[in-house]
């Protein structure tokens, strides 16, 4: 309680302040979802459950997502003028949860909201679809059970809806939920029921772990302040170009195929494709690489390959289909080197896979079982693979192929192929963030701390892991939240709080420690006077762990060394040695989708804008509100955009673009000329200068 009452109050108080004056300065969890920060809040654990297949708890997120709706539109529109945002997913992905999971009393409340809010009529029309979804699901399901074995091409027929990509979109949420399954027939799938004998088993391996060690040792946190600090123009985030209406480029597109722009360039050829060798369009992730191009299709749709799980090819430098294989596994993460071989990929059971440059595997890894996981789960009290799957954010592969990184939460952990740990470091809290905790002044005898340790059943020698985990399990059971039924409950986690204070010397509050660590933010400060006496009081949130941790969204190795940057959600990309030293911080503001360092030159790329930097200065601020997969070569890099190829000399100089009717697949340079590929059509360009060396 004296914690609670220097943050409320300020050291400078000398009134005394009971426990219900105090109670009534705190910001309240309510409190807090009057902010845009509740919005944000559910809408992310709302889109993490739909990602974990976890729809009644999406669908719980989505009602109470639409509580906070009302209050997050009246902020937009006092702070900008207007409500512009063009993407609200609890009113779009949300709506079809709630039809999946028959919940009617939700959609119901979602039309009422949106009729009564005037920013959100744009909405209507996804309403109606919804409330058409809600009749569709279980007469999808009807139709699968009166006809096993149809087609997924014929069920739009069978439930009377003619558009087939409605149908199949609603299919794979059915899939998802275990409401049906599809099995694997030509280009479509057959659907049968859940229980049906006629889905074939698939055998699932065994994959073990294989690093040496068997016990984690403690990320080194990194001390951002003590590093070389590179401050650069904050790149814009994505929906703050949507209000400002720079979220799209307009290209004019040309008449014919393909046309030149901004470049002495020539179109010696334009050709039709032949068939056989179109791009599957199932083979739709790009990764660009020293060795060509790795495209991945991670929903086992590639023509050819039989019942699989995902695929991937890759072509060579000069455009041609090097290699291309079904994979034994689903595609979660993937990792490729610009400048190296080989790709490194997760699958949803946080299996790690290696392979090199012909796709041959080299590398199998259960990250579930690597002991910094194992501590990490713990910590956030992480019990299932598709939680841990979420924390998981990105995987890396070094140049030579020789270690990897994965990242979980706030940490980063280097592994070198033979099993060996070689470094682990965390990031602070986001700024402004700090950790709560306090020691306790809670004293006791010997025979206090033998009651404590036999209600809690533990014994000496005791360690804090231990003493942790326990607490977790006891505080479970005993709390009265969990326990409305027993009369006990209360006075049972009373006594555990008294007996892990005692034991671990905390404050009561501060055992928060124990069951994840607390975080507190300052969101106002103000004097006041109290019976002639002045006041500081400071008004903040807390919030868990998981909230105040710089979550780490982007990992990648440098060229030519094995020096690292991992970058977090904060937009602080941090160089890290090869031996897991922290040496600079380059500051864009956003988390860069792509870090690419080619021993040059250093690329971060958001989903906004490309900066260019070479030994800390910065060459060139490319914008792509557009988005664009980033293909680095030797001589120069290119951004292939929907319509538009852009390429540009190593140092950020526009070079000129070619412009197409048709969305392009690819880009590669010949011996003698640079090719862009459509799905249906390739172009020759001459006079480009070389990509490579």
């Amino acid at each position: 309680m004296i914690r609670s009452f220097i943050r409320l109050f300020g050291e400078q108080s000398r009134t005394p302040v009971t426990k219900e004056d105090a109670g009534l300065s705190r910001v309240s969890d309510s409190a807090k979802h009057t902010s845009g920060d509740a919005y944000f809040d559910t809408m992310g654990r709302l889109q993490t459950a739909v990602t974990e297949r976890n729809y009644t708890e999406a669908a719980a997120l989505v009602r109470e997502n639409l509580r906070y709706l009302p209050a997050w539109v009246q902020e937009c529109s006092r702070d900008y003028g207007s409500f512009d945002i063009q993407s609200i997913p609890a009113l779009e992905q949300g709506g079809t949860v709630l039809a999946l999971v028959a919940d009617d009393d939700g959609l119901a409340r979602m039309r009422e909201l949106v009729q009564k809010t005037p920013a959100l009529h744009p909405w209507a029309e996804h309403l109606e679809r919804h409330e058409k979804d809600r009749r569709l699901f279980p007469a999808i399901i009807e139709a699968v059970h009166e006809n096993p074995n149809c087609l997924q091409t014929d069920v739009k027929s069978l439930v009377h809806e003619a558009d087939g990509r409605r149908i199949a979109r609603l299919i794979s949420y059915l899939e998802k939920a275990g409401k049906l399954a599809r099995v694997k027939s030509g280009r479509t799938y057959k659907l049968l029921p859940p229980d049906s004998r006629s889905i074939p088993d698939r055998p699932r391996r065994i994959i073990e772990s294989h690093r040496a060690e068997r016990v984690s040792c403690p990320p080194q946190v990194l001390d951002l302040s003590s590093l070389d600090y590179v401050p650069l123009p904050r790149a814009p985030l994505r929906w703050e170009e949507v209000h400002a209406g720079r979220e799209t480029v307009t290209v004019a597109k040309p008449t014919a195929p393909f046309a030149i722009r901004d470049a002495n360039w020539q179109i010696t050829k334009v050709e039709a494709i032949p068939l056989a060798q179109r791009p599957d369009t199932a083979f739709r992730r790009l990764y660009p690489t020293n060795s060509g191009l790795f495209v991945i299709d991670d929903l086992g749709n590639a023509e050819g390959l039989g019942q699989i799980e995902a695929a991937a090819l890759r072509y060579d430098q000069a455009g041609r289909l090097a290699v291309k294989k079904s994979l034994n596994h689903g595609v979660y993460r993937v990792g490729v080197h610009a400048m190296g071989h080989g790709l490194v990929a997760m699958s949803k059971d946080c299996i790690l896979h290696a392979y090199d440059d012909e796709l041959r595997p080299f590398l199998e890894t259960a990250l579930a079982d690597a002991p910094e996981i194992t501590v990490l789960r713990d910590r956030f009290e992480v019990t299932t693979l598709g939680e841990l799957k979420n924390r998981i954010r990105s995987v890396a592969l070094s140049q030579q192929a020789t270690r990897y990184i994965f990242t979980a939460v706030d940490e980063a952990w280097c592994v070198d192929v033979r099993g060996n740990r070689l470094w682990g470091v965390r990031l602070p809290f986001k700024e402004g963030w700090e950790r709560v905790a306090a020691r306790g002044e809670e004293r006791g005898t010997s025979d206090d701390v033998d009651r404590a340790l036999a209600l809690m059943d533990l014994t000496l020698p005791l360690d804090p892991q231990t003493l942790k985990q326990r607490y977790r399990q006891l505080a479970k059971r005993w709390h009265p939240d969990l326990n409305l039924g027993d009369p006990t409950a209360d006075e049972k986690m009373k006594e555990l709080t008294v007996a892990a204070g005692l034991l671990t010397g905390l404050e009561a509050n501060a055992l928060s420690e124990y069951t994840g660590a607390r975080a507190f933010r300052e969101v106002g400060r103000s004097e006041v006077e109290v019976e002639g006496a002045r006041v500081t009081v400071t008004v903040g949130i807390e919030v868990g762990e998981s909230q105040a941790a710089d979550w780490i969204y982007a990992a990648s190795f440098a060229a030519e060394s094995d020096d690292a940057y991992v970058a977090g959600y904060s937009g602080r990309v941090v160089k890290i040695t090869k031996d897991g030293q922290g040496q600079r911080v380059y500051d864009i503001g956003s988390v860069p989708e792509r870090i690419v360092d080619t021993g040059d030159y250093l690329y971060l790329l958001t989903n906004t804008r490309l900066y260019v930097l070479r030994n800390d200065t910065l060459h060139a601020l490319v914008d792509v509100f557009d988005g664009g997969e980033l293909l680095v070569a030797q001589t120069g890099f290119g951004l292939i955009e929907k319509n538009r190829f852009r390429w540009f000399r190593e140092d950020g100089l526009f070079m000129g673009s070619i412009i197409s009717k048709d969305p392009i697949r690819r880009a590669y340079c010949t011996e003698t000329a640079m090719v862009v590929e459509t799905r249906q059509r390739r172009a020759t360009v001459q006079g480009v200068p070389s990509w490579w060396d």
